[in-house]
Formats: C-alpha cells, structure tokens, sequence
C-alpha cells in the first residue's frame, strides 16, 4: 500500500469514528493515534482537518463522562503532549498551532497544561512571541470574568502591528463584553473606543463585533449599549485609515456590513457615496428577495468600472429584480431567453467559466391582463429537467447531511444534487412558484 493510500485509509477511519458515541480508553487513544498520524500529511488542508479532528475528539473525550459517569478522560499530558510535539515537527508548525487552538474547548486541566508547554516553547524559541500570544488568547489563558485582571495582558495587543495577534484580542474584547465580565466600561464606551482603533488601525473591530450577539440583519443597535450599528460602522468605513486586512479565523467589519446594512438602502446610499463600492455592493445583494429602493441602487453599481461590483449586481438583478441590465449583457454577465412559457436569466462569469452559465432564473410569463402570474409545478420541472437534465444530475443521497432530502420551508424547496441546486420559491403548500432559481444549468443551445 502506499503512503498516501495508507493516509487515505486512516483519514476514513478518524472520519466514521462516532464521537457523539461513547469509548474505551484504548478507542479513544487509538483515535488521537490515528488523527496524529494524518497531521503528517504533506497537503496542509489534511494536516487542517486532522487538527479539526483532534480538537472535537478532545471536546468529546473531556464531555464522555456525562454519558458515562465512572468515565475518566486521559490526563492532559497523555492528550495534549504528543499533539503539541507533532505539531512542532510540522514546516508550517505555527500556522498549525493556531488553527489547533482556534474553537478549542480545553478543559481547565488541559489549559494549565497547554500554559506551561507554550512559556516553554516560547522560552526555547520554538514558537514566535506572536504566535505564543495568540495561542493563549484563543485558548483563553487570561482571567476572563475580570477586565482589571485581563487589562494588562490583553489591551497591549489592541494596536500591535500583527494583523491576527490584533484581531484575537478583539475577540476576546467582544467576548468578555458578551459575557458581562466585571470591571469593564459601560458597552457603549468600549464600542467608542472600538470604533476609533478600528478607524485608526482596520482590523480590530470585525473580531470584536463577531463575538456579540445580534438578533437580525436588520438590527439598529446592539443591546444595552445605546450605539446605533449602522451608524458605528458607516462611521468606520467613511473615517478608517486604509481597507482592513484580511485575517483568517475572524470575520471582518466589511462581513458584518453585509449582513447588518442588507436591508437598508439609505445606508447603501452612504455607501457608494464614501467611495466603498465593494462594501456596497455586498449589501446590496445579500438578500434573496427585493427590497424596497433598492433595484435603483443596484442599477447604479452595475455601471461600476469594478467587474466584481458589476457583475454581482447584474447578477442580483437578474436573480431577484427580473431586469435585465443593458451593462451586464454587453459584459456578458447576463443573458435573458424568452420561450413560450417562461423567461430565463442566465448569468456568466465570462472570466472564470467562459460561455458556461453559472446560474438560470425562471420566470413565469408576465400576463398581461394580471401582471406577473406563477409557475405550476409542472412547468417549473419541465424547465428544471431542460435546463439540469436528471440524467446529469449527481443523486441526492450522495450528499452530506441535511441535504440528502429536499429542504422544505414555508416559501421555498431547495434540491440539491451534487453541485447542482434548484432553489423554487413560492407557496409550497400550493406548488406555486414565483421563480426557480438553477445552479450550473447548460448552455442554451443545449436547450
């Protein structure tokens, strides 16, 4: 067998282990065995995914005794020790120490000891002060429930040069302000302060604003904090400094807007206006319906000399306003097919996929006594089978969970199959459809 067949072997063994199920010892050693194993793999993806792995077997190993309670886990020097000592043995190993501790859930064994070996490894010059400092802040190794307590070991790194040193101890910011830690200024103060360090140095209030808890997209302010969202961050792209960075494992501001300034138009408005196309265009089309004042906006962007910002809001127009945008059909981003019961936008990423349409939207006839009327279900499969024909299609079963059945809600049935989707929205109890929206349908002429 060879190596990467053997790989391949133990990555499904760890993969079909059960870990909502109970072990033995010798089980569960045999699985961190095997996750070790993999993290020797030369694709970082796998050595990634073997981490992800060991950090959930070690979650459920710590919760075991829950279910089984004369259940002890292994000591924290047997669990952690050989994963740490892997890890320094891997080329990307400060890449892969970060990743292993971001989401970790130690117990409080497991962090003592993870303290110690990182003071270590950092005193021996195994691992940069900066990724040293990270790691504690992701394995929460500061006095969490105390500001005056956490204050000297964390607000240092509010402004320091390293990008994902930076947005970890927002995170931990925002998370001690989530969890109502003592001895820390009224939240509407630390969102003040937020906002100018942000302003100043971008990348900092993303993190922060990721670990509070917003009800809706459409929220205006974030509780018990009197700041008005929309507002804070308009405030932060019109005055910051320079783009923020982009830093894996945190979101950034520019994700938040998309979701929090989706429904608003004026905000969109404010948007274009302080130059930040991109951020608006973002906004503009996270939305899978129509929002009032809109459409004239999205029009606007998809004048946009920036092919990104064009192509998505010729693009949403198509999808969700059934315009189709003289700009975009000279770009070749979207194409509109009249037949005899429907019209079809297709949209193209010219670039990446060439001629190959990316999506198709299905459109009832428009009548003209009733105005737009909707799609029967036949009519909508008819389409459906043209444009994705069954025999292309991958089988539904071979999907991951929960996609192996259709998802059925009160005004949408999504069916997926493989990379294909078809999305039908309307009234699925009548099978009544305002659109049908088809991903990697074939080409026209093929239908």
């Amino acid at each position: 067998m060879s190596a990467e067949d053997t790989f391949s072997v133990v990555k499904e063994r760890i993969d079909k282990f059960d870990l909502s199920q109970t072990h033995t010892p010798e089980e569960w050693q045999s699985y961190f065995d095997d996750g070790i194993f993999v993290l020797d793999h030369v694709d970082y993806e796998m050595k990634e995914h073997a981490l992800e792995r060991i950090q959930k077997g070690m979650w459920s190993e710590n919760n075991q005794h829950f279910d089984q309670g004369d259940f002890n886990a292994a000591t924290a020097a047997r669990r952690l020790q050989p994963v740490l000592e892997a890890i320094l043995q891997q080329q990307e190993k400060e890449r892969c120490l970060i990743r292993f501790t971001m989401w970790s859930l130690f117990s409080e064994e497991q962090k003592e000891f993870f303290s110690q070996w990182v003071n270590q490894a950092e005193a021996n010059g195994s691992i940069s002060a900066v990724t040293a400092a990270t790691a504690r802040i992701q394995a929460e190794l500061y006095p969490k429930k105390d500001w005056n307590l956490a204050k000297s070991f964390l607000e240092p790194f509010f402004d320091h040069p390293n990008d994902l040193l930076r947005a970890a101890s927002g995170a931990a910011l925002g998370a001690m302000c989530l969890d109502g830690a003592i001895n820390l200024p009224a939240l509407g103060m630390v969102m003040q302060a937020v906002k100018e360090r942000e302003i100043a140095r971008p990348g900092f209030a993303g993190a922060f604003l990721g670990q509070l808890q917003t009800d809706s997209a459409a929220i205006a302010e974030i509780e018990e904090s009197g700041v008005n969202l929309s507002d804070w961050i308009l405030e932060i792209i019109s005055k910051r400094s320079t783009d923020e960075p982009c830093v894996p494992y945190y979101n950034g501001i520019d994700f938040y807007d998309h979701e929090i300034l989706s429904t608003n138009p004026e905000a969109v408005r404010l948007l274009i206006d302080s130059g930040a196309e991109s951020v608006a265009a973002m906004a503009a089309t996270e939305e899978d319906r129509c929002i009032d004042g809109m459409q004239v906006l999205l029009e606007e962007l998809a004048l946009s000399a920036d092919e990104f910002v064009s192509r998505i809001c010729c693009w949403h127009l198509a999808g969700q306003y059934r315009f189709l945008h003289p700009e975009g059909e000279r770009r070749g981003y979207v194409q509109l097919e009249e037949r005899e019961d429907v019209d079809i936008f297709l949209v193209f990423d010219p670039e990446e996929y060439d001629d190959r349409p990316y999506a198709a939207t299905i459109y009832p006839k428009e009548s003209s006594l009733t105005g737009q009327t909707f799609l029967a279900d036949s009519v909508a499969w008819k389409w459906i089978d043209k444009l994705v024909p069954p025999e292309l299609r991958a089988p539904m079963k071979d999907n991951d969970w929960p996609y192996k059945t259709p998802q059925i809600d009160s005004d949408s049935a999504m069916y997926v199959y493989g990379a294909c989707i078809v999305d039908l929205f309307g009234d699925t109890e009548t099978n009544k459809w305002s659109h049908v929206w088809v991903k990697w349908p074939l080409r026209s002429s093929e239908w």
